[in-house]
């Protein structure tokens, strides 16, 4: 996965994923919204052939744009961990 950012000012920040497509778009998306100091997010892929998203993010107040894309890809990390260790679980108990 390669991240280029393609804009960046006070309180915004845009990027590029190359690599990915609507899946990981969506995810990140849902957990920025989550942050109380993201003002709005979204995500967008402007060609279907290629997977490149660009992420735009914009800020309350003086927040970072690029914490709140760290803390994003935290809880993501997190959430899959998560699932991944209870899915492996039930799998377990089912044999």
């Amino acid at each position: 996965m390669n991240v280029k950012v393609l804009k960046k000012s006070k309180g915004f920040l845009k990027v590029e994923v190359e690599g990915e497509g609507h899946s990981f778009g969506h995810l990140m998306q849902d957990a920025l919204l989550e942050d109380k100091t993201v003002d709005w997010a979204g995500y967008d892929l402007p060609h279907p052939l290629f997977l490149q998203p660009t992420i735009t993010i914009r800020m309350k107040g003086e927040a970072q744009p690029e914490k709140a894309l760290e803390r994003a890809s935290k809880k993501i990390r997190l959430v899959t961990e998560e699932f991944i260790e209870k899915f492996g679980s039930s799998i377990t108990n089912e044999n």
